[in-house]
């Protein structure tokens, strides 16, 4: 502790010395420079070396530290998604698994170029307003804390970016809504569907010269499609904030979410066996102060996450009179900070330094007949991140057309239970005009989930167990890829990858003996993306990923497998505004369209649990699916009644009726249908 006080002490002092120092010189200025309105700059710090206008959600924006794909709130309604999981299904390299039609229960649930599997280990890290908000003992991506209703967009980083994001092997960032325009606006929402599927919202914000608020609350749920798959969220939330003078404001948000799933009836199970149903109540608050000057921006945040998650007849069994009292409750406190600064002080350079601070109280409640009432309290964990990263633009020719754009930067990790770590980044990005070459090399960094401790901690042999000397996972990542724009018409682009994953944590035996220096694993894979807009009104995108992977255990057995790492994935859709055609009867017509493959994607997860890696067999293998979804929606406005908008849609979903399975046993709803109304107004 002493030392990493000493660490976050110097670079405090740094950001602040370099962050202050702008402010003064600034205030000087303001006399003649006070606007009348001030704008939020929101979080896209950074140099951007391509991106089309609207990329869709498979076009990746390049940085030269490495990319992130944005799935916009425009692009969450065409595709009707109800819950976060379903909102990433057109993402390049995501893939996701449940068993509900909306919402999902515990365990593993989200998966990036084939990470995520591990349970538990945090191998996917899930934020919200750019802090963590995931279950930290086991390490599930908890898609039920997250509502869509409050999404202005979600940020996908689909490989390790230390200047971006600490400890995990990928990140999905949902970016929350605030009031960004002046005056005031109203909206309401409603929408009903198949297996008696239904929602509500309801927003409300304001904006007044330095002042904005947002306010939402939402309901969605559904009796499921089959017997015991009910589900349901509610949402509550806040967004306030206070610009000071131009150069500073002040943000406060709080967010509450309420959910339940059940989990349906496996095909073939015993019928008298107890069915669990998994329930979350999730507070989370954010207070962040932000500055923006022309030669700095940043900020700096303070979050409180409480949750308690809630597993209800804990495992299948024999029904008997005191069925209802199994469970299992696992009750998340974890609060901190975030500071971050973006430097200009040279011309065509930037340095970015920040730091990280996660401080996690963790217990877990267990009452079955093997374990009646048993609690594990998690020895308190704190997790300090600071990093450093920097990038210098060289331009060569007349205009400056070709350019290149070195990039370096490290983040460390030091910890109070494991052992600390350091990762490295590296990339260079070399362009001409609208084409950019690019390569990044990466270490990320998966430390034990507190869960990897829990028999060590209920038989008190955590004291003297030697845990500092237990290293985190690590993934050695290496990318290079190409991209080009065509205008503002077209973009293209690929990229080719491997992972390196080394010293695996093995969830089976007790840490320090289940962190394996011989085991490893290799992800190779190859993804290409473009956008096309060749008409007003007409967007399309599209992706793909291939993936294979070679895998060796302690035992010397070389496997191809890997759960949820799919040999194949494609998507692709289009949205088309029908104005183009000057038809004043299809005014305000929109019509969307997205198809979805996954090829060779096995479903079984025993490898993560043993000391070795096994080959799946057929029988964890899952039909590979043909997923296509369209939206029909019609959109008016009425300025005397103050109606900005008024739109009424219709959503089919699995419009081709395919069977399809994200688990062996647990077939996913045919073709659905889904009406609803959204209103606006200003």
């Amino acid at each position: 502790m002493k030392h990493a006080a000493i660490l976050w002490g110097a670079h405090f002092v740094l950001i602040a010395a370099l962050s202050f120092g702008p402010a003064a010189a600034f205030a000087q200025e303001t006399a003649d420079e006070e606007k009348e309105d001030y704008v939020d700059m929101g979080e896209d710090e950074g140099i951007t070396v391509t991106g089309a206008g609207d990329r869709g959600p498979a076009v990746p924006e390049l940085s030269p530290y490495g990319q992130r794909n944005t799935v916009s709130d425009e692009t969450i309604k065409a595709q009707g998604s109800r819950d976060l999981l379903d909102a990433l299904r057109n993402v390049p390299g995501v893939s996701f698994s449940k068993r509900n039609s909306i919402g999902g229960d515990t365990g593993t649930s989200l998966y990036i170029r084939g990470r995520g599997a591990s349970h538990p280990s945090v191998e996917t890290v899930t934020n919200f307003d750019g802090v963590p908000r995931n279950g930290s003992i086991y390490g599930q991506s908890m898609p039920d804390s997250f509502s869509l209703g409050i999404a202005s967009r979600i940020d996908v980083y689909k490989s390790p970016q230390p200047s971006a994001f600490g400890a995990g092997y990928a990140l999905v960032d949902v970016i929350p809504r605030y009031q960004d325009e002046q005056g005031w606006s109203t909206e309401m929402g409603a929408f009903f569907g198949s297996f008696l599927t239904w929602g509500e919202t309801a927003a409300f914000g304001y904006r007044k010269r330095a002042f904005d608020m947002f306010a939402a609350q939402g309901w969605a749920s559904t009796e499921g499609h089959r017997e015991h798959s009910a589900a349901y969220q509610q949402n509550y939330y806040l967004n306030t904030g206070w610009w000071i003078n131009p150069y500073w404001d002040i943000r406060l948000l709080g967010n509450f979410v309420n959910a339940q799933s059940e989990r349906p009836r496996r095909e073939g199970q015993n019928p008298t066996d107890t069915l669990p149903s998994f329930k979350t109540d999730s507070f989370l608050g954010t207070l962040t102060v932000n500055n923006t000057f022309d030669k700095a921006a940043g900020h700096a945040k303070l979050y409180f996450d409480y949750t308690d998650f809630y597993w209800l007849d804990e495992n299948p069994r024999p029904l008997h009179p005191d069925t209802k009292d199994y469970y299992s409750i696992q009750t998340l406190r974890n609060f901190g900070a975030r500071l971050k600064e973006t430097l200009w002080l040279w011309k065509s350079g930037e340095i970015i330094a920040g730091g990280d601070f996660d401080f996690t109280l963790t217990g877990n409640l267990d009452n079955n007949d093997d374990n009646p009432a048993v609690l594990t309290v998690f020895p308190d964990m704190f997790l300090f991140s600071p990093y450093l990263a920097a990038s210098h633009t060289f331009n060569f020719g007349t205009y400056g057309e070709f350019y290149i754009i070195p990039q370096a930067g490290v983040r460390g990790y030091i910890h109070t239970l494991w052992a600390d770590a350091v990762a490295p980044q590296f990339g260079l990005t070399i362009g001409y005009k609208d084409t950019a070459v690019h390569g990044n090399y990466v270490i990320g960094c998966v430390y034990p989930a507190p869960a990897n401790i829990q028999g060590l901690v209920n038989s008190g042999g955590v004291d003297g167990a030697d845990l500092k000397s237990v290293r985190p996972e690590v993934v050695y990542h290496y990318e290079a890829g190409i991209s080009h724009k065509f205008g503002g018409i077209a973009a293209l682009g690929g990229s080719f990858f491997f992972d390196d994953g080394r010293n695996r944590i093995i969830a089976a035996g007790f840490v320090p003996e289940n962190a394996s220096l011989v085991s490893y694993f290799r992800i190779t894979g190859a993804e290409l993306y473009g956008s096309l807009s060749p008409i007003p009104g007409l967007s399309i995108f599209a992706g793909g990923t291939w993936m294979t992977v070679e895998a060796r255990g302690e035992d010397g057995v070389v496997v191809t497998q890997m759960p949820f790492t799919p040999d194949l994935s494609v998507s692709g859709g289009f949205t088309w505004k029908l104005t183009c055609f000057n038809i004043q009867a299809l005014e305000g017509l929109t019509l969307s369209a997205d198809y979805r493959f996954l090829g060779g994607l096995y479903a079984n997860t025993n490898l993560q649990f043993s000391a070795g890696f096994v080959n799946s067999g057929n029988t964890a293998k899952l039909e590979d699916q043909h997923i296509l979804h369209l939206r029909l929606s019609y959109a008016v406005a009425y300025a005397k009644w103050r109606i900005n908008t008024a739109e009424a849609f219709l959503d089919i979903d699995n419009a081709l009726n395919r069977a399809y399975q994200y688990w062996p046993g647990y077939p996913m709803p045919g073709i659905t249908v889904t009406g609803g109304v959204n209103l606006k107004f200003k």
